[in-house]
């Protein structure tokens, strides 16, 4: 008689030699402003003048009442170590959560751009190469660790209805399924997202890999997690729209009928129907369209689009835009 008390992946560095869970680091370092892009220094000191606020990453108003300061703010440097120093501010107060780590492609973050009419090749940079032989050096083993740290601290930043979207493909989707079932329960598992996408097929020996997986929990099952079900409603097809011929002060319906009655299942009736049996029809009302699927059909940035960026990982601005206004 066997008896399974739990299921976790393990892998070298999750556990000390004495069989004890190794606690995520957390700690709690300073901001500092840097130079913004396309901004000289003079232009910088009279906006710091203007407004104080904007560039005081820790001003005493910050962080508590979510004014200026934390709107659209960029934070550039080792994710592990950001998310840590946000835990003071920010712990139980996050809502929307979405990354796209790596996917085990390989170690060049090297790419062109165009500057004038001259073409650049813009190399990895230093920072670059070491966060991937940090999240690569051992294989998966330093992947998980990685990945199992900083999914800790994301956890312990969501708020209690907040949602967590993590972008993965064939590499390592399995992994960090386990992963997150463990960090967040498995319990807070809501959808697995496929985003479906065409580009060119070259494959002759396996199928064409076209898709991402997507991986949605929550932070509560039991709280009333967001999820703005009538902001991502799909459009309806053209021919179904048009089956909704008639309306009423609630709007636009069509004539069904109930299951189990002398009417015909399939098909649409009349109002001489629903006069003739009201106990076995009812009116089916439009609504904003159709409920959204777990399958995505969003089309890649491809090379001519103008949200084009020289960056070989860049994903649709639609994607991202689905997620915000569900989640």
């Amino acid at each position: 008689m066997f008896e399974i008390t739990k299921t976790e992946l393990v892998w070298p560095g999750k556990y000390d030699e004495n069989g004890k869970l190794l606690e995520v680091e957390r700690v709690n370092l300073p901001f500092q402003v840097i130079e913004a892009v396309n901004e000289t220094r003079a232009t910088r000191e009279t906006k710091k003048d203007e407004h104080p606020t904007l560039f005081d990453m820790w001003n005493p108003e910050e962080g508590s009442t979510f004014e200026e300061g934390w709107k659209n703010k960029l934070i550039w440097g080792d994710n592990r170590y950001v998310m840590s120093s946000l835990l003071e501010k920010f712990a139980g107060k996050i809502d929307l959560i979405y990354i796209d780590p790596p996917f085990a492609t390989g170690a060049d973050f090297s790419f062109n751009t165009q500057i004038g009419d001259e073409e650049v090749t813009k190399e990895q940079s230093i920072i670059e190469e070491k966060a991937y032989r940090d999240t690569w050096g051992k294989g998966i083993d330093s992947y998980l660790q990685v990945m199992y740290e900083r999914l800790s601290l994301m956890r312990d930043l969501l708020s209690d209805t907040g949602s967590i979207y993590v972008h993965l493909d064939w590499r390592v989707e399995h992994y960090l399924k386990l992963l997150m079932d463990e960090i967040l329960g498995k319990e807070n598992f809501i959808n697995e997202v496929v985003w479906c996408y065409k580009d060119r097929e070259s494959a002759r020996k396996n199928w064409n890999r076209k898709h991402d997986t997507i991986l949605f929990y929550v932070k509560n099952i039991s709280s009333d997690y967001i999820f703005n079900l009538h902001d991502v409603l799909l459009p309806y097809r053209e021919e179904y729209a048009a089956r909704f011929r008639y309306e009423d002060e609630k709007g636009r319906y069509m004539i069904r009928s109930k299951p189990g009655g002398p009417l015909r299942a399939q098909g649409d009736l009349t109002p001489e129907d629903e006069r003739r049996h009201p106990e076995w029809t009812y009116r089916q009302y439009m609504r904003g369209g159709t409920y959204p699927r777990d399958w995505w059909e969003i089309e890649i940035v491809n090379s001519v689009a103008k949200e084009r960026l020289p960056f070989p990982t860049q994903k649709p601005e639609a994607l991202l835009e689905r997620i915000i206004k569900a989640s």
